[in-house]
Order: C-alpha cells, then structure tokens, then sequence
C-alpha cells in the first residue's frame, strides 16, 4: 500500500464499515486480481516477455492493493456524499460512492507503485503500465458487472427464501423452516448492504426466532409486525 493510500485510511477512520460493505471491498479486491490477470493476457509483448510478466504478476499482491484501494475509495466516497453508516439503499448508491472516491485513480496508483518495485526489464514495466488502460476500462468494468449481477442472484434467492418461510409458517412446516432459515443467514451475511433487502431478510428471521421461542405456534398480527420493526 503507498503511504498517501495507508494517510487516507488513516483519515477515514470515523467511518465504520458494517461486514456487508467489507463484502464490497473483498469482491472489487477480486474483481481487480481476475482483471489484471485477463488484461495481462491481451498486452502485446516482445517474444519471451511473457513469461516474465506473469512471473512480475505473481510477485504482486494484486488482492492487497484492490482491497486496501477499494476501503480508501468506499471511506472517502461515502465522507463525500454525507454518509456516516456503510448502509446502502441501492446497488447504485454503492457504485457512486465508489466512483465519488476515485477508485479507479486509486487502483491506477497502486498498481504503478507495485509494478515499479518488480524486478523485470523496463521494457517489460512499460508494456504493463501502457496496458493499464485495457485493465481499468475495459476488463475490470466487466467483472464489476459480474460481482452486480452476483449480488442481484442473491438478493433474488433472498426473496425466495422469504417467501418459502413465510409459507413454511402457515402450515407450521418446521423442517423447511429450519432448513431455509440456515440458508437465509448465510445469503444475509453475502449479500451488498441493500437495506430494504436485509430488512426483509431480517424481519423473517426475527419471525422464526421468535416462532421457535413459542414452541412452534403461530404468531399474532402484532407480534409480526414487531418482528419487522426490529429489523
């Protein structure tokens, strides 16, 4: 990390991030290892280069520099649009604030940094950094709309899952209620910090907890509500 990336972290640090929104730094993390390696592959290089290229590649810890560049970017985003809690409404809302914190300058200078310390031919350096371009604009804007359309299969099995439950709790079907409830937390603890979602999400489980407190009986128009309330 350079340390003008290691004083921006350092001067977000009033900003929580929930365990959702380090969900988000982990997938870009990722989506920036995976779009380094592909754009790797289209650079056109000298005969023999490259090899030595993905050996510089394999030296850098392209995860480490996403992740660290993708917090500093989500903090200052999030400190420019007024937010004070890592809690998104919308799949939009978590890309503005990504794009208000320069994230892709940020990722641009980390990368420039890590590749400037590997020990390869500058012929080799020149060639990595003039394909930078193809990485930042082209491969890793798709695999940003992978770890989106990830996200949205998640947040769509979310809704089924609700929905499931909510049967399972009119009939007293206490097997699927047990079964789609583990399933349920798991997809809650994945998924972007889209609040109506988790709220929804949240609002069923508090519902099944409270079900099993009962001994399985079924709960009041009230006590629903509440379960909601609470989420």
């Amino acid at each position: 990390m350079t340390n003008e990336l290691s004083l921006k972290l350092n001067q977000e640090k009033d900003i929580e991030l929930s365990s959702q929104a380090n969900n988000i730094i982990t997938n870009i993390s990722e989506a920036f290892s995976n779009a380094v390696k592909k754009g790797a592959e289209k650079l056109e290089l000298p005969d023999g280069f490259g090899e030595k290229v993905k050996e510089g590649l394999e030296k850098i810890d392209l995860k480490e520099i996403g992740g660290s560049v993708a917090e500093t970017a989500l903090k200052a985003g999030m400190k420019s649009l007024g937010m004070k809690t890592s809690t998104f409404n919308s799949l939009k809302s978590i890309f503005e604030a990504i794009k208000e914190g320069d994230l892709k300058k940020g990722l641009n200078s980390g990368f420039n940094v890590a590749i400037s310390l590997l020990k390869l031919p500058t012929t080799v350096k020149t060639a990595i950094k003039s394909g930078k371009d193809v990485v930042l604009e082209q491969v890793f804007d798709d695999e940003l709309k992978a770890i989106m359309k990830k996200e949205q299969n998640t947040i769509s099995r979310i809704d089924k899952k609700c929905l499931q439950m909510e049967e399972a709790f009119k009939t007293d079907d206490v097997k699927t209620l047990d079964k789609v409830a583990k399933t349920l937390k798991k997809d809650l603890d994945k998924v972007m910090p889209i609040q109506n979602v988790i709220e929804k999400g949240q609002g069923i489980l508090n519902q099944y907890e409270l079900y099993k407190n009962k001994e399985n009986k079924q709960l009041t128009a009230d006590e629903k509500e509440l379960c909601l309330q609470l989420a």
